[in-house]
């Protein structure tokens, strides 16, 4: 399950994410409004705990959450756009170097 929420009036943060796994529970934390990669992430147990956190330090309540799609197979957990490293998914990662999915095909991210 991944969650999406706008925070309003933080400087350096603009929104988060919630992204449940079977290692805990990932709030992702963006300093644009846009797509893009997470500039901080923090695992934590329960959902319970990310939601807290989020009202407690972001002013974000449970209304303000919005339902996204899981990531698919090798793709970036805290990308809502299908986004991976090239090489991911034949093992040979090329850390530092993204593509993206545009009409089926892979194509170099450009940010």
């Amino acid at each position: 399950m991944r969650k999406i929420a706008k925070v309003v009036g933080n400087e350096e943060v603009k929104r988060i994410m919630l992204y449940e796994c079977e290692d805990g529970v990932y709030l992702f934390e963006y300093n644009k409004e846009v797509d893009s990669s997470a500039t901080a992430d923090y695992l934590q147990d329960t959902a319970e705990i990310v939601y807290e956190i989020a009202e407690e330090d972001y002013g974000v309540k449970a209304s303000d959450w919005e339902e996204i799609s899981d990531p698919m197979e090798f793709c970036q957990h805290d990308r809502i756009e299908r986004v991976r490293v090239v090489g991911r998914n034949t093992g040979n990662p090329q850390w530092g170097n993204l593509e993206k999915l545009v009409a089926g095909s892979w194509v170099p991210l450009i940010e």
